[in-house]
């Protein structure tokens, strides 16, 4: 018995296992080369999604310079330190973001 992962899902499951305790999926019906498919499905799919937040993430911290560049607020105003942690959050989430894609691609 070997560990394997849901084609429709992606979590673990037994390989002997006739359908996905998780998602109900009959992994009778799908052969080796389906199995890959689908796996290569989630996979983009997967990295699709965290393009997608990555982008949001830049969007935060590009938002946040404009204003600060455009409005030029009252230093220590609220809408100052808004601009500011809109800059820093954007910048963290969007690094976290590339490192994932990097180590999703590793993954192939």
């Amino acid at each position: 018995m070997a560990i394997a992962q849901c084609p429709s899902c992606g979590k673990s499951i037994s390989s002997k296992h006739k359908s996905c305790p998780h998602c109900e999926t009959n992994l009778a019906d799908f052969s080796q080369e389906d199995r890959e498919k689908a796996a290569s499905r989630n996979r983009v799919k997967r990295q699709q999604s965290v393009m997608n937040y990555s982008f949001i993430a830049l969007i935060l911290v590009l938002g946040g310079f404009l204003y600060i560049y455009w409005q030029q607020p009252e230093p220590n105003s609220f809408e100052m330190i808004a601009s500011k942690s809109a800059i820093g959050i954007g910048a963290v989430w969007y690094l976290i973001n590339r490192v994932i894609l990097v180590i999703l691609k590793k993954k192939k």
